[in-house]
């Protein structure tokens, strides 16, 4: 049973014993008051759900009180984002997050909820099954100009290491 409203696990994966970046997964459970008329969630909760899985990934992979520190904020400027399966009241879901492209001036973000195991204690019958993905493009900004910064120096060099190639 979860009493918390989510929980969060990161793992690094590898192949032939060389990093090929981190993924984050963080699960939590639909309430009532995620759901819109029509019984399921609302697609504006996505947006949080996401960002739930975002926060997973970045404590664990990122020193944000560095980042404060040095002045550097990430801030989302685009955003895709498909719906492929309601979620409904409590299914279990599974937010996995990846780093899936670093380049000069922009990073994105992959992100995918599916169904988990479980709904009221019993296994869910389309459990694994794809519910949204989404592609959140960040830069970098420098919260003293508040312009944007080049992906480049220390930050690249954490960054680029994360990146997983293809989407999981």
């Amino acid at each position: 049973m979860h009493n918390d409203m989510s929980t969060s696990e990161a793992a690094s994966d590898s192949s032939s014993g060389s990093a090929s970046g981190a993924i984050s997964r963080a699960t939590l459970i639909v309430r009532g008051f995620h759901l819109d008329g029509y019984g399921h969630v609302n697609n504006a909760r996505y947006l949080e759900f996401y960002e739930e899985g975002r926060w997973g990934y970045m404590l664990a992979y990122l020193d944000l009180d560095d980042l404060k520190r040095e002045g550097i904020a990430m801030v989302a400027v685009n955003v895709n984002l498909d719906w492929n399966y309601p979620a409904t009241v409590h299914d279990e879901l599974v937010i996995t997050t990846q780093l899936s492209h670093v380049g000069r001036r922009k990073m994105i973000m992959h992100q995918e909820i599916h169904l988990g195991e479980h709904r009221l204690g019993e296994v869910h019958p389309r459990s694994g099954a794809l519910v949204s993905r989404a592609d959140f493009t960040f830069v970098l900004m420098n919260t003293t100009s508040g312009r944007a910064m080049p992906l480049e120096g220390d930050i690249a060099a954490i960054l680029r290491p994360l990146v997983v190639e293809g989407n999981v």
